[in-house]
């Protein structure tokens, strides 16, 4: 609980200034996907500033976006009331948020899923796999965990496998970040009924 209250306060403060992982850029592999999918629903996990959301919504999506750190949600709002596009935003956990089953074509997670415990991640697959529609699409960016280097911030092989009980892995790209940690991006479907 204690951990939880300080990291809620260690993340919004971050965003009194500019956090090193809000480029204020949405990255190639996003742009990719909604070049390759027909606009739909779309939830951000760990959404910040709205970035990715406003790529989403200038592309004809409607867009929800999850993070706890209200500074960063507000400043998500004030972009795209700026811009006259609508999007939903909650502040909360990710592992709290509610809505309808099967809601979403989209779920994008750039850097959260690689940064909870394995409870949280157990709670975060089941949530995913409810929130996705049949045919909908998971596109995640995370740190890898390599052997020899064991780190429980980062996303394993064994994670991967995971996500592939309920999902079908399209791609996968091996990549490093700007800081040269190995990083990946995975694209997973639900299958249709």
């Amino acid at each position: 609980m204690l951990s939880d209250l300080y990291r809620w306060f260690a993340l919004n403060l971050r965003y009194f200034g500019r956090p090193p992982w809000d480029t204020g850029q949405s990255p190639p592999e996003l742009i990719e996907f909604i070049h390759r999918h027909p606009a739909g629903k779309a939830l951000d996990l760990g959404c910040g500033t709205g970035t990715n959301c406003l790529t989403l919504a200038e592309a004809g999506w409607q867009t929800t976006g999850v993070d706890l750190a209200w500074k960063a949600l507000r400043k998500a709002r004030t972009r795209f009331s700026s811009r006259n596009l609508s999007g939903d935003f909650h502040a909360g956990s990710l592992l709290k948020f509610k809505t309808a089953a099967e809601s979403f074509d989209l779920v994008l997670d750039i850097g959260c899923f690689h940064s909870l415990n394995d409870d949280a991640r157990a709670v975060y697959r089941k949530n995913l796999f409810c929130w996705l529609k049949p045919g909908g699409h998971f596109l995640i960016y995370a740190h890898r965990n390599w052997p020899g280097k064991p780190d429980a911030t980062r996303i394993s092989n064994d994670d991967i496998l995971c996500f592939q009980e309920g999902l079908r892995l399209e791609s996968r790209k091996d990549c490093t970040d700007r800081w040269g940690r190995e990083t990946i991006w995975l694209l997973f479907m639900k299958a249709d009924r």
